[in-house]
């Protein structure tokens, strides 16, 4: 069935159209210009603010996922004395020291770093069952060379510390420099 035969024949429809086509010059350009956005503004509304509505679900969805997990019982708090032997546990056992001074030898090796005799000496943090071993190290490479190794060594190996770093160049145009370089070394206690 036609628009025309539906709204109740042809000269019914002509009329309308000459109607509308009427009010519409009475109206004007921004008479026009209005109805364009007012029918723009409920269009919008009908469809963009379907972005904003979805967003505003997924606010409360996420809302009530924290209000459940706020009504869970606290976890059991680990006592600070376990927390510090788990701590203290995570560190080497004296027996592997001369492990440790192996990678330490070998990362300088890797950067070609020379390395002199080193010096150790050993000392007891009192109140704890961590042993300190202080390693100092005469080193000869280029700068980028030195920092690298020391980089190495801090980067792959959480039980040494840098302590000192004392470094020296004999002039200006000598690209090797001569450094003096102090690792502390935390061990484990043996029983």
């Amino acid at each position: 069935m036609s628009l025309a035969a539906r709204l109740g024949g042809a000269d019914r429809v002509a009329r309308l159209r000459e109607s509308a086509g009427r009010r519409f010059r009475a109206l004007g350009p921004v008479g026009v210009a209005g109805i364009t956005l007012a029918l723009f503004a409920v269009s919008f509304d009908l469809s963009g603010n379907r972005a904003l509505l979805d967003e505003a679900e997924g606010l409360q969805q996420e809302t009530r996922a924290l209000h459940r997990r706020l009504r869970q019982p606290a976890p059991v708090a680990v006592p600070e004395r376990r927390q510090l032997e788990h701590f203290h546990a995570g560190f080497p056992e004296a027996a592997a020291l001369s492990g440790l001074l192996e990678r330490v030898h070998g990362h300088a090796l890797a950067r070609g770093v020379e390395v002199d005799k080193a010096e150790y000496r050993s000392a007891v943090d009192a109140g704890s069952p961590l042993e300190r071993i202080s390693l100092e190290l005469p080193a000869r490479a280029p700068y980028g060379a030195l920092r690298a190794w020391i980089g190495d060594v801090l980067a792959g190996m959480p039980e040494v510390a840098l302590e000192h770093l004392a470094l020296q160049r004999p002039a200006i145009d000598v690209a090797v420099v001569e450094a003096r370089v102090r690792f502390v070394i935390f061990v484990r206690r043996g029983p």
